[in-house]
């Protein structure tokens, strides 16, 4: 689990659901009409819901969540963004509709409602959900752990296979790939997509919004997401693919159909733009695989390691910095082999005899921290601080400004900003944050 590049994306999602909304009117008013924002096609995954416990998965700011408390369920609405917990709560205040909406990274949300023992007979994810995790097999293990025997789990998605076109349906990005997209942030797909987002009748809002905070998204393929449902134990009852995309207008020239359902220019054939998958959870099965993580050693830097953590160092500053440019990392790379390991007080985090992550020391302060992009999030970077701070005390780090989610990284850990120079130490101009941890 990558929890620092969750963390830069609940600020990005914060400021785009802002713009989101601010086009879409009065939804208090829009529900208190009888409005709804479902489509058919969740309606026919869900089933009948009167009377049921329904979970809601990155339910963002709880439209959706408040049409299936309509229906009759019983809703919990869990969200990662502020932004949208708060506005989905006064939504449902202000229509009248009871929901109950958590703020939380959906996977320590898991944890806890495991923890607490809550269980549900629905759990429903839709449109623009598991891009945004980072952890497959922790999301349908989550999922299979909070539904009663018998229950059933509905998801429907954008297709990934129209991911690897851009706006202007120019084949340019790979199936699934496998490491996180780093986007300049969450955009503005209310305002693309106009009145097939905006049920209510669409609003001009915000103006040529531009996210400030950058965003990475994690693009599955079906195999991905069909293949972590049977491993955590569900059964797939059914996989469908549709020609269309509900509401959304993600690229040049798109044509609603009819009730919302846009499809490609005319000029081009039919492809997938949306899938679906209901599976359920069979009766003999009582609880899902625990969500146990392997143990971290944490041990001092043997000559060995070197090249291991070069690796580990580069994967992660693509992800870190991509400002920077493939080129200039390239040419650190030389730099961090054969000057900075040798010259640091380098100590290694290590899963089952693997290096997966590195803090390198001068004195106090944090010349390097990296980890294994695969497994951000798990504590891997915590726990390297900790260390360090038992032994050392008082630290310093210096963190580019661009790279937010580390800048939140720190934050978090309890360093505070103590100056700002507006470019690195080789004079280009990328502000550097100095941050510090008393003892």
């Amino acid at each position: 689990m990558q929890n620092d590049l969750h963390e830069a994306n609940r600020l990005s999602w914060n400021a785009a659901t802002a713009a989101h909304n601010s086009h879409k009117g009065d939804q208090g008013a829009f529900f208190c009409n009888g409005g709804s924002t479902l489509y058919p096609e969740e309606i026919e995954l869900l089933g009948d819901l009167a009377g049921l416990d329904l979970l809601h998965l990155q339910c963002n700011s709880g439209q959706d969540s408040l049409s299936l408390a309509r229906l009759g369920a019983k809703v919990t609405g869990v969200d990662i963004s502020d932004e949208a917990i708060a506005f989905a709560t006064r939504l449902s205040s202000e229509s009248g509709i009871a929901a109950t909406f958590e703020r939380a990274d959906l996977f320590h949300w898991f944890e806890g409602a495991q923890a607490r023992g809550a269980v549900f007979d629905r759990v429903f994810a839709s449109y623009g959900t598991i891009c945004w995790l980072s952890d497959l097999g922790l999301w349908a293990r989550g999922v299979a752990s909070l539904l009663k025997p018998g229950g059933r789990f509905a998801f429907i998605e954008f297709h990934p296979f129209a991911m690897v076109f851009d706006e202007t349906w120019t084949p340019r990005y790979d199936y699934a790939p496998r490491e996180p997209i780093s986007e300049p942030g969450v955009g503005d797909y209310v305002a693309a997509s106009g009145a097939g987002l905006a049920p209510n009748g669409y609003e001009q809002g915000v103006v040529d919004f531009r996210n400030p905070h950058p965003s990475f998204e994690f693009n599955w393929g079906i195999a991905d997401v069909v293949q972590a449902l049977i491993d955590a134990g569900l059964k797939v009852e059914c996989l469908r693919e549709y020609p269309y995309a509900n509401g959304w207008v993600g690229f040049e020239g798109m044509r609603d159909s009819g009730g919302g359902r846009m499809l490609p220019p005319e000029t081009m054939p039919s492809i997938p733009l949306m899938y679906a998958i209901a599976a359920t959870k069979p009766e003999a099965m009582t609880q899902a695989p625990a969500l146990k993580r392997p143990e971290t050693i944490i041990r001092p830097y043997r000559a060995e390691d070197r090249d291991r953590l070069v690796a580990i160092w580069l994967s992660a500053s693509r992800i870190g910095h991509p400002f920077l440019g493939e080129e200039r990392l390239l040419a650190q790379l030389e730099m961090v082999r054969d000057t900075y390991l040798p010259m640091a007080d380098n100590w290694v985090a290590e899963i089952d005899g693997s290096p997966v992550g590195f803090i390198g020391l001068i004195d106090r302060f944090i010349g390097g921290l990296f980890v294994v992009p695969e497994i951000h999030g798990a504590g891997i970077g915590r726990g390297l601080i900790e260390h360090a701070a038992r032994r050392l005390g008082h630290l310093d780090v210096g963190v580019y400004a661009d790279n937010a989610s580390a800048v939140e990284f720190y934050r978090r850990r309890g360093f505070v900003e103590t100056s700002r120079q507006e470019t690195d130490d080789e004079g280009l101009p990328f502000a550097v944050i100095h941050m510090a941890r008393a003892s």
